[in-house]
């Protein structure tokens, strides 16, 4: 199945070059849809100008962002912030998600990487 995100300009570059391994989403209705071998198709932002498709590798779900960002920070936040609770209050204050909203849902951390498209018999593209 596939599913559509948006993401900033940064975000999405990051993305596409392989740099980013890992999306750090609300664990909503919508985010709790998403399987392991599923695709997400993520549409740049503001323009709405690009998408780029990567595959589902790995799913964790965590109660809140603290427990979420401390497990990747050393990986993906150490060279961004102070701190784990200096990421956890960017989630709120750069209007990501509220707090109300992230003790409700919880977090969930999607693994991706690059959708693979394979040549068919007759030598056309299908899906991998």
């Amino acid at each position: 199945m596939e599913h559509i995100m948006k993401l900033y300009a940064e975000n999405f570059d990051e993305v596409k070059s392989g740099i980013k391994k890992r999306e750090y989403r609300l664990n909503d209705e919508k985010r709790k849809l998403v399987k392991v071998g599923d695709t997400i198709r993520f549409v740049r932002l503001p323009n709405m100008d690009e998408e780029y498709v990567v595959d589902v590798i790995g799913i964790e779900t965590f109660d809140n962002w603290y427990d979420c960002y401390f497990k990747y920070y050393d990986e993906d936040f150490k060279d961004l912030y102070d701190s784990v609770e200096a990421v956890v209050q960017d989630t709120y204050d750069g209007g990501y998600y509220t707090k109300e909203e992230s003790d409700k849902y919880g977090s969930i951390v999607f693994t991706i990487k690059k959708h693979e498209m394979n040549k068919g018999a007759n030598n056309t593209l299908v899906k991998k």
